[in-house]
């Protein structure tokens, strides 16, 4: 079979950069939000071909990274002989990743990759987009509904602690559990003094970080009056895939799940999300939960009627948003596969420059449920149990699954 991938490179309009994430605003509560739309679902060119080719997908594609794919290899070893040629061929190698046999490459044009797949097809699985992957804007709001700015008719003006039963002493909830934070980074504040945490950096283009990885730690794990985590004492896992601007890509989100998983990582939390998966994500889902670890991910802020990735992946505890009245926040996404819902609406934490700022978004809804996972795992109830136990136990909100998944999450004391 001859490959002609002209057609790869067709050209798709999309933005890269985030729209403002998920509401963060000062205390004082400046106006928030910028519209933007989720990209339609993006289709994949099914091939009915031998088990030796490869499965080939269009690549500039709305939600993709342009001139950009992820190359898929049957073995390790066929990834590194790539390597080794891929300069002769005018592609140059971005990263990769040996667990998952996947190579980031970026091209000029689709000879070199037509020329590559030609010589080589038996080495290769799949060729397809690498997504962008941000953390979440949010649309602009209904004044007549939402007076306040902040994605409900009610907000929290707090953690939300009290709506899921969480609030009172945690002291201990989390402990010798850790939790990786696969966001834009945690900054030094003020909630995170007394927390354990490990840095690391795949983005390292040393640029200012932005405050919502530190938005999403201090929910998870703070601990002092301003701002209580669910699980104050969990030692977090800061691993950076996401620039000043929120953006990142499947690539460093799937090796960043990977190396949360190697590292110890007994809960990951990913409040960030695509409009499209790829093998390479789904792969390191399923090296994670092979290990027993738990995905927790953010449902999307975009008013869609399907979910970000990677919480539309089987087996991800997918989180939306609920105001303070358990009305579905109304930017946070529906669909089938949603397992619940948390506090999303007018949620306080912390953020750089020891700032504290109210959000709203599933962002916020996802780092709470991390913390309630965390919390249960520490009092020693076996991971495979956590999402049937959470979905049993969560409360009913009377509206369908596709919009609140079984209910609000509720701690099981």
């Amino acid at each position: 079979m001859a490959f002609s991938l002209g057609w790869l490179a067709m050209e798709a309009s999309h933005t890269a950069k985030v729209a403002k994430s998920d509401a963060p605003e000062l205390i004082r509560r400046p106006k928030v939000g910028t519209k933007r739309s989720m990209p339609q679902e993006v289709p994949t060119r099914e091939q009915n071909t031998p088990a030796s080719q490869p499965q080939v997908e269009a690549l500039n594609v709305p939600g993709a990274l342009p001139n950009e794919a992820l190359l898929t290899f049957r073995t390790p070893e066929a990834l590194a002989a790539f390597r080794d040629r891929s300069a002769l061929l005018g592609l140059e190698v971005l990263g990769h990743d040996i667990q998952l046999r996947t190579a980031r490459v970026r091209f000029r044009d689709t000879a070199g990759l037509e020329h590559e797949l030609n010589e080589h097809a038996t080495d290769y699985t799949h060729v397809g987009p690498n997504y962008l992957v941000r953390i979440p804007g949010l649309p602009e709001p209904d004044p007549q509904t939402d007076t306040a700015n902040a994605g409900g008719a009610e907000p929290f003006r707090s953690q939300g602690l009290e709506a899921i039963g969480a609030s009172g002493n945690r002291n201990g909830w989390g402990q010798g559990l850790t939790v990786a934070v696969i966001d834009s980074g945690i900054a030094t504040h003020p909630s995170l003094k007394d927390v354990q945490i490990t840095h690391i950096d795949l983005v390292n283009d040393g640029s200012a970080m932005n405050g919502h990885g530190t938005a999403m730690a201090s929910l998870i794990a703070g601990n002092d009056t301003s701002v209580g985590g669910v699980a104050p004492a969990a030692k977090l896992l800061d691993i950076r895939v996401a620039d000043t601007h929120g953006d990142s890509n499947t690539a460093l989100l799937s090796s960043a799940i990977v190396k949360a998983t190697d590292l110890g990582a007994r809960v990951i939390n990913v409040s960030l999300g695509s409009s499209g998966s790829a093998p390479m994500l789904e792969a390191a889902v399923r090296y994670a939960q092979s290990r027993h670890v738990i995905i927790v991910a953010a449902a999307g802020n975009e008013q869609q009627n399907a979910l970000s990735m990677p919480a539309g992946i089987p087996g991800v505890l997918s989180v939306g948003a609920v105001d303070a009245n358990g009305t579905q926040a109304y930017f946070s996404n529906s669909g089938p596969g949603l397992t619940l819902v948390a506090p999303g609406v007018g949620i306080i934490s912390g953020y750089a420059e020891n700032q504290l700022v109210i959000g709203s978004g599933t962002s916020q809804a996802t780092a709470i449920t991390s913390g309630v996972v965390a919390s249960l795992l520490s009092r020693g109830y076996h991971g495979t149990n956590i999402i049937p136990l959470l979905t049993r136990t969560a409360k009913p909100l009377g509206t369908s699954k596709e919009a609140v998944g079984a209910g609000l999450i509720q701690v099981t004391h």
